[in-house]
């Protein structure tokens, strides 16, 4: 499986997702991650990247231009594709991360766990196997921060503190 990135217009990603997996049949999804809304007290959905659409797919690079050189007027949205010379947008060692850290429906869920003398001990959930590359909490915003980078960025993932 080969993993393509798209930027697009933020308002216009779930259209271009929708458009791609109806018309196309390919697996486009927007990441999501599970976080803390303190004033409704729950957990909710939040977009991780936004105005990025992520594509699933069997196509190699050739053929996964050529798609989209074929969209012409379905274009709309997009803005170009994120790759670094003729290869899929994401290296396996990202590609492998995606897979550790998020569901197979791109949702990276809410773990849970406790501080303990200024360390964030990690009892539940996705953070568990990463909780040496935690290097901060936010208590407030129930939120941790991972020393590893997905796509040129911390990863940041929503964290119960008990």
């Amino acid at each position: 499986m080969n993993y393509y990135v798209l930027h697009c217009q933020t308002l216009k990603s779930d259209r271009v997702c929708q458009r791609l997996n109806r018309k196309y049949g390919l697996q486009a999804f927007i990441p999501k991650m599970e976080s803390y809304h303190r004033v409704s007290n729950q957990v909710i959905e939040k977009t991780m990247f936004p105005g990025y659409v992520f594509i699933k797919t069997d196509l190699d690079q050739r053929e996964f231009d050529a798609l989209l050189g074929d969209l012409n007027d379905e274009r709309n949205g997009i803005i170009k594709e994120l790759k670094k010379s003729d290869v899929s947008a994401l290296t396996q060692d990202e590609i492998d991360l995606y897979q550790r850290l998020w569901n197979q429906n791109g949702i990276l869920e809410m773990s849970e766990g406790y501080k303990e003398n200024g360390k964030t001990i990690v009892t539940k959930g996705p953070l568990l196997s990463f909780q040496k590359e935690i290097i901060a909490t936010d208590k407030r915003d129930m939120v941790a921060v991972l020393k590893l980078t997905f796509l040129d960025r911390n990863i940041k993932a929503g964290i119960l503190l008990k």
